[in-house]
């Protein structure tokens, strides 16, 4: 089994749904670039020039990528020292970012640990399932909508009430697939596919066909 495993697609297909299933199945460390950031900014002994950085991404300018890396690289290398395996989920916006994480990856001697799972998703079924999905504001359990989960109110991980998150309105739905969308998302799994790191997984499938799928890949 590979030691690093990179999820990629589009915004609602599922990514963030797979790494906490593969987090209980084998064990892995599950990092996220939105987390740690959030662990930065709640952290009083933080970096102040890191705080400083995060503070500027609250005032409305762009997280600053010297930042993301940093954190990013920190937490991969501890825990592959401690003999963790990693799942990065929605980590890789562009392809600079890609070549930036695989030159990190060749200079800790980890190149051929890393395998890319796309999940696909058309940008339609990412519209309808942004729009109607529940996530959970303390442990951020995400219930995807289907009509059996409609009237759903309680989170099955830690009974907290499910949300609908207030940026999973219309108008910003159509704005993030616009900005992280299948065209978005093609040069870098271009990237990857020449690399001959790229599989892919048929995410309009339900999840536990999809994690079944997953699971396969990395056997």
């Amino acid at each position: 089994m590979k030691r690093i495993i990179i999820l990629m697609g589009v915004p609602g297909s599922g990514k963030g749904t797979q790494a906490r299933k593969l987090v209980q199945k084998f064990d892995f460390a599950h990092i996220s670039t939105g987390d740690l950031l959030r662990a930065l900014d709640a952290d009083p002994n933080g970096d102040k020039d890191d705080k400083a950085k995060l503070a500027e991404m609250k005032a409305g300018k762009l997280v600053s990528d010297d930042l993301i890396y940093k954190l990013a690289f920190t937490e991969i290398k501890k825990n592959l020292d401690a003999g963790k395996n990693v799942i990065l989920d929605g980590a890789i916006r562009t392809v600079e970012q890609a070549k930036k994480y695989e030159d990190f990856f060749s200079s800790i001697g980890m190149s051929e640990e890393v395998i890319v799972i796309e999940i696909s998703l058309s940008d339609e079924t990412s519209y309808n399932r942004l729009t109607k999905r529940k996530v959970c504001p303390t442990c951020g359990f995400i219930l995807p909508y289907s009509p059996e989960n409609e009237m759903k109110t309680d989170c099955p991980e830690c009974s907290e009430k499910l949300i609908i998150r207030s940026d999973d309105n219309p108008e910003t739905i159509q704005k993030r697939i616009k900005e992280q969308g299948n065209v978005a998302l093609q040069p870098i799994l271009e990237y990857y596919r020449e690399k001959g790191e790229l599989f892919s997984v048929d995410g309009e499938r339900d999840i536990e066909t999809v994690d079944v799928k997953v699971v396969k890949l990395l056997s």
